[in-house]
């Protein structure tokens, strides 16, 4: 009676674990769920450990940091930060100045803010009366 007994609760407990194994998701259903990979998601970025490790592999390629940058270049704020961090930067100043004056339109912003403010205006006048330096 004993072994019966041992072998009904073997047979119970192999076909609860059956029926379990077969309630958990695989990790490409999560994915195809939009409302369960939108919570994954959220508890991978509210833990900081995770959040850096995401950053890490995203910045790990030139694909996904250009794809990464361009996301983020859609929004007015980081554009305006982007722009800050370059003007500050005396390596990418003069980069970003030529650039600006490649373009008609940008050259042209740039006279006018040049000849709108005074201070800026008798500065370009100055530099203007003063001779080129000779070519080497």
């Amino acid at each position: 009676m004993n072994a019966a007994r041992r072998r009904s609760v073997a047979i119970g407990a192999a076909l609860v674990a059956v029926v379990l194994a077969g309630c958990t998701k695989s990790i490409d259903e999560i994915i195809m769920n939009p409302s369960d990979k939108d919570e994954v998601i959220a508890k991978l970025l509210a833990d900081d450990v995770a959040k850096r490790d995401i950053m890490s592999k995203l910045a790990a390629k030139d694909d996904t940091k250009k794809e990464m940058a361009e996301t983020l270049l859609g929004d007015t704020s980081i554009k305006a930060l982007a722009v800050d961090k370059m003007a500050a930067d005396a390596n990418q100043r003069t980069p970003l100045i030529q650039k600006l004056l490649a373009d008609a339109a940008g050259r042209a912003q740039i006279e006018a803010a040049l000849l709108a403010d005074e201070a800026s205006r008798k500065e370009l006048q100055d530099a203007l009366k003063t001779p080129l330096p000779k070519k080497k």
